[in-house]
């Protein structure tokens, strides 16, 4: 038909297919598939790459020739993962990593030998694990991580992956414990014991650094960039939620602090405008300071709109309507509520709930309809 030849029936060629030896099967598809990846590569045609890494796949690592054919198809494993996740098929990205690392394991040595390829293969196989709720898998995953990891910086995201895991399965106060012996490891010691004057004294000294400052020099500060401070306020923000979560609160207010004091010092970061929306609440709400907090609470909004990421929008707009209430008009400001939850629902943060929940108290307080 039209030039080309076609098996007349599907069962046809399962037969025919059948009746190759295994090996020959595995050879054909290893072939077949590294012909199609290097079109791909070349086109850049995204659904041929995982057209082509599936039939690689199939042939699996019996049907690599060498080791440097098995680092190449690797490498195309990894491509294609990443592409599976940008369309957020985590369970196909997943199977693609550890496809990558199979052919990686046929050298024992392929964490010294591929050490870059190695981690990031295992890193994205672990947070695909995490999405995927295969715990076991994860936990295979983040010790070989840290076991293998040449420096501190390369465990990072392997305890964030951790921290997370063991905070959505109740197990909050490992996940504390982790936290605060990492920070330790950071440099980022907080205090052991929290009282009133504790706290008061970590405001007093925010207050006085920021009372030198006027809204424009703070946005114009340079973005974070250092990678041991970023992964510090990443940890200080996921501190703040579990400690909440464990009804643990009174050093709050002390995190937020921390998380403004490195933003003056090493630039501002992803999560810098929550932690200005936080600190301005807690000026207004708690300290009865509203005129300062809600200076504050507007120039996270400002922050915010700088910043290229959009992550982590959906909190500062969810601390920023506490104060926002009492000041501006009820009923149109706690649509901010909801533009929180939707926020949080593109990032999948589970604050999308108590966004939701303050959004209907408000309605109802408000008399807004229902």
């Amino acid at each position: 038909r039209n030039g080309k030849f076609y098996f007349m029936h599907d069962k046809l060629q399962e037969a025919a297919y059948s009746k190759m030896k295994p090996e020959e099967r595995f050879l054909h598809h290893n072939r077949y598939g590294l012909a199609l990846g290097f079109v791909a590569v070349r086109e850049r045609d995204d659904r041929l790459l995982l057209t082509a890494v599936t039939q690689i796949n199939q042939g699996g690592p019996q049907a690599v020739i060498d080791d440097e054919q098995a680092v190449v198809v690797a490498n195309l494993n990894l491509d294609a993962g990443k592409k599976a996740m940008y369309m957020s098929d985590f369970f196909a990205a997943h199977s693609f990593f550890e496809h990558g690392i199979s052919y990686l394991r046929l050298r024992r040595e392929y964490w010294n030998e591929h050490y870059d390829l190695s981690l990031e293969l295992f890193n994205l196989a672990a947070k695909c694990a995490f999405m995927n709720a295969e715990h076991d898998s994860l936990k295979m995953l983040t010790d070989q991580i840290m076991h293998n990891a040449k420096c501190f910086e390369d465990k990072f995201q392997a305890i964030s992956v951790t921290v997370t895991l063991l905070n959505w399965s109740g197990n909050v106060p490992a996940a504390v414990e982790l936290i605060r012996t990492t920070l330790s490891s950071l440099d980022e010691e907080l205090p052991s014991a929290v009282t009133p004057t504790v706290v008061k004294k970590h405001l007093d000294n925010t207050k006085k650094q920021l009372a030198l400052l006027s809204d424009d020099t703070l946005l114009s500060y340079l973005t974070m960039v250092n990678p041991s401070k970023l992964f510090a306020v990443e940890l200080l923000v996921e501190l703040y939620g579990s400690l909440t979560l464990i009804g643990e609160g009174a050093a709050t207010p002390i995190i937020s602090c921390r998380v403004i004091q490195l933003s003056l010092t090493y630039g501002m970061s992803p999560h810098s405008p929550s932690a200005f929306a936080q600190y301005g609440s807690y000026l207004a709400l708690i300290g009865d300071e509203f005129e300062e907090g809600y200076r504050y609470v507007k120039f996270a909004l400002s922050l915010m709109k700088k910043l290229p990421s959009r992550a982590h929008d959906g909190s500062t707009l969810f601390w920023s309507t506490h104060t926002r209430i009492y000041i501006e008009p009820m009923q149109s400001s706690i649509e901010c509520y909801l533009d929180a939850y939707k926020a949080h629902m593109k990032s999948g943060n589970t604050y999308a709930v108590a966004s939701s929940s303050m959004y209907n108290n408000c309605c109802l307080w408000s008399g807004k309809e229902l």
